[in-house]
């Protein structure tokens, strides 16, 4: 299963690294979405935690305050790719990047928001990358981890 946070009540909001040194030739996921397992003793959300029945999921959403940037740590031009994969599994290309010799350049992720809406998925929204060549490349940005806003009071 993907991220799941047990708490007695979602954070409106928590700051989070998203960083990843030597980044790798392979995909590997930067930020993922969560979902929230809730206390829900009512039965108020159909959607229920499969591990403990009295708590609810309720849908999670990475918001990326920052764009991701990205350092060459090599001696020569190399490329960084950078992908959505949708908590369907639709993968999309989000671009990909030459960045120069010891250089930094920013992927603009800063206002996306990342969800995880169908509780049960196995993973939620990700962005992804990987490098031409391995170990030349970190990359970090800022990021914030939530409720989905979309259903705070929704009944």
């Amino acid at each position: 299963m993907g991220v799941r946070i047990t708490c007695r009540t979602p954070s409106t909001g928590k700051p989070i690294k998203t960083a990843l040194k030597d980044v790798t030739t392979d995909y590997t996921t930067i930020a993922e979405a969560p979902d929230f397992s809730v206390p829900d003793t009512s039965n108020k959300y159909t959607e229920r935690d499969p591990l403990d029945t009295s708590r609810a999921i309720r849908p999670g959403e990475i918001f990326f305050l920052t764009p991701l940037a990205v350092k060459n740590k090599g001696a020569v031009t190399q490329w960084l790719d950078v992908r959505f994969i949708t908590e369907e599994g639709i993968e999309i290309e989000l671009g990909r990047v030459e960045v120069p010799a010891g250089d930094t350049t920013f992927i603009p992720l800063q206002g996306r928001s990342l969800l995880k809406r169908l509780p049960n998925a196995l993973n939620g929204d990700r962005i992804q990358v990987r490098a031409q060549s391995a170990d030349i490349f970190d990359v970090w940005s800022a990021a914030e981890e939530k409720l989905s806003s979309e259903h705070i009071g929704v009944e």
